[in-house]
């Protein structure tokens, strides 16, 4: 969709507006100060409504005179929330530091002392254990093999739903037919745990058990997992791995990262304690300080944000008609903003496709109105787990190794060349050739 929404655009320049058709569905991409304000402060515009249009449960509105019935955003919102809040509290993150920090260096003795990876693989498959370490259970945490399988299980869910089976329900599809066969799966898995604590009346310090305690069902557990596992994993895996990539591009600012971890080390880790091994130390940072004294990797991944981030946030018109630009969009149309509009304004953002951090110091984001979209209007609880993942990952990553970004021969590729596909949701890769990072673990890594 981002390739379609900017060719629409380029056939109307200057306007702030366009509509095509989606199933008989009125859909307005808009762009423009005047129409963020609208999209995301405007009140009567679906959230949930907005996304069923990508998934064929949009109904009819032909015969909605001021209002539309609305699914109750709120309600479903307070639910996963009163489940997921606690998860999060910043307590519950710092207890389950040690256990993340050896997740991560689990994956990472995997690669050996120097060898290369694809960064769109590994990098996604740490992230998601430490979303399944948080969000589920630990007879799966703990093991990387069932963790690996769960991902498995999870993509078959995700990407079930395609095109064709939007625009054609009643037609049989392998993709459909996957996603049923993993749903059960992870149904089956699941259940299995559960009853399997009962029978031998184990409890565990995890979230299942806490889903357990407040009486969920094993089909409310699987709702709750599947949406953490959506929310957690997509975006998260995405900047993850950009970022790493970003910095090798820009030398300057990986050595200003590299430079803040090691002070962070040396405050709250320093060498004159006794430590086996790298997560041992990073462990002994507390929680508050991954978000306070890190301000240099903190701009780096609002950069990455800037930068890879391509979605398209959608609302429908549940109440009244929305006036625009002179113009008049009736109630059920819809209204897609895409965020690149905003994150790769050359009028906001100077030089918009450089990766340069120090944009955000200079105040470019506040230069017009929603100037900066990549945590959404209302950013949601995981926010702050989402950059406790990437901000270890880059920590345990940085202090352990030297690494370049190569291609398939080994060569390092021209930053020109290393073109995100924005088309690509899941992961963004290249266009081209593949790219892997090469790396070397680095002497005295304790030092």
């Amino acid at each position: 969709m981002p390739d379609f929404i900017m060719k629409g655009f380029r056939r109307v320049p200057g306007e702030p507006m366009f509509r095509f058709n989606i199933l008989k569905h009125n859909v307005f991409a808009i762009r423009g100060e005047e129409a963020r304000r609208v999209f995301y402060d405007r009140q009567g515009l679906g959230f949930t409504e907005g996304y069923l249009l990508l998934f064929g449960g949009a109904k009819d509105a032909k015969d909605a005179d001021e209002e539309l019935p609305t699914i109750d955003d709120q309600a479903q919102l307070l639910t996963f929330n009163n489940r997921l809040g606690p998860l999060l509290r910043i307590d519950r993150i710092a207890a389950l530091i040690p256990l993340l920090m050896s997740d991560i260096e689990r994956n990472m003795n995997r690669w050996g002392s120097s060898g290369a990876f694809d960064p769109f693989e590994d990098i996604s498959t740490i992230i998601f254990q430490l979303t399944v370490r948080t969000a589920t259970c630990r007879e799966i945490a703990d093991s990387i093999e069932n963790c690996k399988r769960m991902e498995k299980i999870y993509w078959n869910i995700e990407k079930g739903t395609t095109p064709a089976t939007v625009l054609l329900p009643w037609l049989p599809s392998s993709a459909r037919n996957r996603q049923k066969e993993a749903t059960a799966e992870m149904y089956t898995w699941l259940d299995d745990i559960v009853k399997t604590r009962q029978t031998e009346n184990r409890r565990e310090e995890d979230a299942l058990q806490d889903l357990i305690d407040l009486g969920d069902s094993t089909a409310d557990i699987m709702r709750f997992v599947l949406r953490v596992l959506f929310a957690g994993i997509i975006t998260t895996a995405l900047m993850g791995t950009w970022i790493f990539i970003f910095l090798d591009q820009e030398p300057q600012w990986k050595a200003k990262v590299e430079a803040e971890i090691k002070s962070l080390l040396d405050k709250y880790a320093p060498n004159s304690r006794s430590y086996l091994s790298v997560a041992e130390r990073l462990s002994d940072v507390p929680a508050e300080a991954w978000e306070e004294d890190m301000p240099i990797l903190e701009d780096c991944l609002r950069e990455t944000i800037r930068l890879i981030l391509s979605q398209c946030f959608i609302r429908r018109v549940m109440k009244g008609d929305v006036h625009l630009a002179g113009r008049k969009i009736t109630i059920g149309s819809y209204l897609v903003h895409l965020v690149s509009e905003v994150h790769h304004n050359p009028d906001i953002y100077p030089e918009p496709t450089r990766f340069n951090p120090g944009r955000f110091s200079e105040g470019q984001d506040k230069s017009q109105y929603h100037a900066f979209v990549g945590w959404g209007r209302h950013p949601c609880l995981g926010r702050r787990f989402a950059q406790y993942e990437i901000k270890a990952l880059c920590a345990m990553l940085l202090s352990q190794y030297d690494y370049e970004v190569v291609n398939s021969k080994g060569v390092r590729p021209s930053p020109y060349t290393i073109i995100p596909d924005r088309n690509d949701l899941y992961l963004a890769r290249p266009k081209g050739e593949r790219i892997y990072i090469s790396y070397k673990k680095k002497p005295d890594v304790l030092s």
